[in-house]
């Protein structure tokens, strides 16, 4: 006589059948993303890091997983290399979608995007990727390009993205997008330019069909709950990646008393005495007064002087920028 026929648990079979899937699928992640963290290091090598900054160990692992970060480090650290190379990289090594923007860099500064824009671009033209830059100063020549034909990243401002937003043509752009960086983080926390900001933020989450993984970056930040927030939106869950190591500044601080011809004779008497022969970058409170000490610090002397705002026209700012780079610029 024949025992019992045991039946098989066919839902115990398919679950245990799911569960070796992902984890088949976890292993071919991990080793994905470490195969991706040595391709990096060779790039980094390869544009002139002899090794890994603090902040790029700790951002690289995070980054190639595509978890919302905020990277906190000293100016000079490694901080907008340590964002673009590795989303540049990921996105060269994904299927290319023509005439979609996969990745937006947002920054607060007309005069920092030029600078950004010339080092994105020579990380992306390394991967055969296009970026344009959106802002102000952008001719309507440009404008059109963009619109016609969106490139992988653009660079924009907050501004310009509420106007990005406003195009069906370009939210259509949009919908593959993956990546946004956020610069000068602190430039925008607690005002009314991070508040829109926040809410173009979350139209681009709306707007795309991919799982958009943001990364914020700044120099200091007071409050690290807060600009971690600012930067992945409420309730969604972030790392916040900080550098502290300090560095050591000379610094003098001085109280000139009088008008602004005591605070320009201050000025020229420190650059002489201290034979300084690169460029100085003096700040003011408003563009009037710059206006104003300009004048004053060339009718009092030889010293080459330049003024720098945003009233002036595209082509002045951009050639003191030019001169600051080269170390030619004088007194700004």
């Amino acid at each position: 006589m024949k025992g019992p026929v045991r039946k098989r648990n066919v839902s115990n079979l398919n679950h245990n059948h799911k569960d070796r899937q992902r984890i088949q699928e976890q292993i071919l992640t991990l080793n994905e993303n470490d195969s991706i963290e040595q391709l990096l290091a060779q790039k980094f090598k390869k544009e002139g890091f002899e090794s890994l900054t603090t902040i790029q160990q700790k951002a690289l692992p995070i980054i190639v997983r595509r978890i919302n970060c905020l990277l906190v480090a000293p100016t000079g650290a490694g901080k907008t290399e340590a964002a673009v190379m590795p989303v540049v990289t990921m996105l060269s090594i994904s299927a290319r979608l023509s005439g979609k923007i996969r990745a937006i860099y947002i920054t607060p500064l007309r005069a920092l995007n030029n600078d950004v824009f010339r080092r994105i671009v020579r990380y992306a033209e390394s991967e055969n990727l296009r970026v344009q830059i959106r802002h102000g100063d952008t001719t309507t020549k440009e404008k059109k390009k963009i619109v016609e034909s969106p490139p992988d990243i653009l660079i924009t401002t907050p501004e310009s993205l509420g106007v990005v937003l406003s195009s069906q043509r370009m939210l259509l752009a949009l919908q593959n997008l993956e990546w946004i960086i956020i610069d000068e983080v602190h430039e925008l926390i607690a005002n009314e330019r991070g508040a829109h900001l926040s809410i173009g933020l979350e139209r681009l989450q709306a707007a795309s069909l991919e799982r958009v993984t943001r990364i914020g970056l700044s120099a200091t930040v007071g409050n690290l709950a807060e600009a971690g927030k600012f930067v992945s939106g409420t309730n969604r869950k972030h790392a916040v990646l900080v550098d502290r190591s300090g560095r050591e500044y000379d610094i003098r601080l001085e109280y000139i008393q009088g008008s602004f011809t005591n605070v320009a004779h201050f000025i020229i008497e420190y650059i002489v005495s201290n034979k300084i022969s690169g460029s100085v970058l003096l700040f003011t409170n408003t563009r009037d007064e710059a206006e104003y000490l300009a004048t004053v610090l060339k009718n009092q002397s030889e010293v080459k002087v330049d003024v720098h705002h945003g009233s002036l026209s595209r082509e002045m700012r951009q050639e003191t920028e030019q001169r600051l780079r080269v170390g030619d610029a004088g007194v700004i």
